[in-house]
């Protein structure tokens, strides 16, 4: 009973640390507005760069990292399970992309699941990092790179033989990262259609 206390606490703060918005944060102290209303509209380290240029890209992308890293090494440091550090990463993810503190509007998920997963598992996010950089070279376009890579990786995870359960939280980021991503995918979709139809 006292463990699965325990297991919730970690997972609930694992949500909290997902749900700190760094680009929110830091676009209110230095210019007074919600980084929601300007350049794209996410609240991201790619907007954050938008509106405030490499620094503030940089300084939220570490920001989003660390709070991924944090919210699954804590659970590592105190000795929880695998199954407990799998559901924090996946927490802290939907964390950033649902953060109660702002509505439910957050980021699309990118950096802090890179953070959650190469702390969690550092075989596949050496994979997806990999598989990145091949269909970057390939497209030359960072966002669609990103996804196809995460989708990609999923798809080739099973040949590194890892356990079902690294291989379904593995997933399930993904689809939460995909989803996030919804207006991207449909944009790329139309576009390959309209291509299709000339």
């Amino acid at each position: 009973m006292e463990g699965d206390v325990l297991a919730s606490l970690w997972i609930i703060l694992a949500y909290i640390f997902g749900s700190l918005n760094g680009a929110y944060y830091l676009m209110k102290w230095k210019h007074g507005i919600d980084i929601r209303t300007t350049g794209s509209g996410n609240a991201g380290a790619t907007n954050a760069g938008r509106s405030m240029g490499k620094k503030g890209f940089l300084l939220v992308l570490v920001f989003d990292l660390a709070k991924g890293m944090l919210a699954v090494l804590l659970v590592r440091w105190s000795g929880g399970t695998e199954v407990v550090a799998g559901l924090s990463a996946v927490a802290a993810v939907l964390g950033h992309i649902f953060p109660i503190q702002l509505r439910f509007r957050g980021g699309k998920g990118i950096a802090v699941s890179l953070g959650a997963l190469v702390i969690f598992s550092y075989q596949a996010t050496f994979l997806l990092l990999a598989v990145f950089l091949c269909i970057y070279l390939f497209i030359r376009k960072f966002s669609a790179s990103g996804l196809l890579a995460y989708v990609s990786t999923a798809v080739l995870l099973p040949f590194l033989q890892l356990d079902v359960f690294t291989i379904a939280v593995y997933v399930v980021v993904t689809v939460l990262v995909v989803a996030a991503h919804h207006t991207h995918v449909k944009a790329a979709w139309n576009y390959f259609l309209l291509r299709n139809e000339r």
